[in-house]
């Protein structure tokens, strides 16, 4: 800096940074990710039926369709939906990390750049770069408020929900915040690795259990039924599944490893300009999904019927793992089938994108249409619902759903209600950050023209 500077403060004596979001109003919202978001959520619907399904005291004599359907759904949607719903979780939390650091340093430096016109390269690169120190450590702070609050989110949908997945989540993100932050790669590929250690150890000694004993380990028709639902009991009951449930699916799913995925793709330009990547997003779709129905291929046999036990021990385990590579397959095809930020979306698209604007909305939503229909059904005398009924079921709630947040789109309701209360929730619980001023320089020149600097 020029000797001849003189250093006098800023007439912000401090600046308090925003911690109400990652982004801000009129920021540009990429389709892919949300499209992507609404076709998943209709996949996840069909992947959660099977729950509700078993709650009935008769399981209906499988018809040719049924079998096939649970076939192509083993192959297709089971353990390969969450991780989908990983990988765009990771995506989110790095791509809104991305641009609230820009945001802020781009902020700051102006101020610098205004405060302090004749500062040294070097030292204006010191600021920059405790600009986005700034950045990076508010970022965290966010990330695992917002983690802890979905936590929260998570225990109150478990009440009446005990495979909520958003809860595991919000650990992921409290849990990690730092590390995603800080973008430790040796780290999370560590942390990757164990968990899919520990994983296969776990499958395989139940593969063992179960060729030894010579029946499933499945007990959820024994542990819950319509009637277990409504006692008074039911939602303490429910609550310490979901503990028990959320905790075992952070250590020993492909959740983490899949949401690490999808905080790497959130460096890429993968989701917000597909268009330049058309070959290699249909590479991964192509590759992605046959990698993921190889995999899940033995363990679909035996899960539709076809065979009487599974065909080799770490059948279950090749399942679970090449779900990653399904999810994959499934996040590239709806990130060709999006299009480009720049055309505006129109028709289906529009409609996904509505669903997947309001994922939370849409997902906690889904449950609670579950929870009646099927609270009715068995009112009504229903001792069992097939495959099939249930799958239809499934995509008409999803349909109805879509239809809620269309109309919300239409009146001009940007989010969903549970978006809203998240988002609220996030901002109120934020601690003020009051930044370094940024001190203003003046010449001798200026100095000496004035006998003092005005108060201001």
């Amino acid at each position: 800096m020029d000797s001849s500077a003189k250093t006098v403060p800023d007439h912000q004596d401090m600046t308090r940074q925003s911690s109400t979001s990652f982004t801000g109003r009129g920021s540009t919202r990429y389709p892919a990710p949300d499209v992507a978001r609404g076709a998943m959520l209709m996949l996840i619907a069909v992947a959660n039926v099977p729950f509700w399904l078993k709650l009935f005291p008769n399981t209906p004599e499988s018809t040719t369709v049924d079998q096939w359907w649970v076939f192509l759904r083993a192959l297709l949607i089971d353990h390969r939906i969450y991780p989908l719903f990983s990988l765009l979780f990771g995506f989110g939390l790095m791509f809104m990390l991305r641009r609230r650091t820009d945001a802020h340093v781009s902020k700051r430096t102006e101020e610098l750049d205004r405060n302090a016109p004749g500062m040294t390269p070097e030292a204006r690169a010191s600021w920059i770069a405790g600009f986005t120190s700034e950045a990076m450590d508010d970022s965290r702070k966010l990330i695992r408020r917002r983690g802890w609050w979905m936590l929260l989110f998570g225990l109150v949908h478990s009440l009446i929900f005990f495979g909520d997945i958003i809860g595991t989540y919000g650990l992921v993100a409290a849990i990690f915040a730092g590390t995603i932050v800080q973008r430790r790669w040796r780290l999370m590929t560590g942390v990757s690795i164990g968990i899919v250690l520990v994983s296969c150890a776990l499958f395989i000694s139940q593969e063992f259990a179960v060729s030894a004993l010579g029946k499933s380990v499945d007990n959820l028709n024994t542990l819950t039924s319509l009637s277990w639902m409504i006692s008074p009991w039911f939602p303490l009951l429910s609550v310490g599944m979901w503990v028990i449930g959320t905790l075992s699916t952070l250590a020993f799913s492909m959740v983490i490893p899949a949401v690490f995925i999808g905080v790497k793709v959130g460096e890429t330009t993968l989701l917000t300009h597909p268009e330049n990547h058309r070959r290699f997003l249909f590479s991964a779709a192509v590759g992605g999904l046959t990698l993921g129905m190889l995999g899940g291929l033995p363990h679909a046999l035996t899960e539709a019927g076809f065979l009487s036990a599974e065909p080799f021990i770490g059948a279950m385990f090749l399942h679970e793992f090449s779900g990653i590579a399904g999810a994959i397959g499934w996040l590239a095809l709806f990130a060709l089938l999006a299009g480009p930020a720049s055309r505006a979306l129109s028709g289906w698209r529009q409609a996904l994108s509505a669903v997947g604007r309001r994922s939370m909305t849409a997902y906690v939503g889904q449950t609670v249409c579950f929870a009646v229909i099927f609270a009715i059904a068995g009112a009504a005398g229903a001792r069992g619902i097939s495959q099939v009924v249930g799958a239809v079921i499934g995509v008409s709630v999803w349909v109805l759903i879509l239809l809620a947040c269309v109309v919300m789109d239409g009146r001009g309701r940007r989010r969903g209600p549970l978006e809203v209360l998240l988002r609220s929730a996030v901002a109120r619980s934020a601690s003020a950050t009051v930044l370094p001023p940024i001190p203003r320089t003046v010449s001798s020149q200026e100095s000496e023209e004035g006998s003092s600097i005005p108060s201001l």
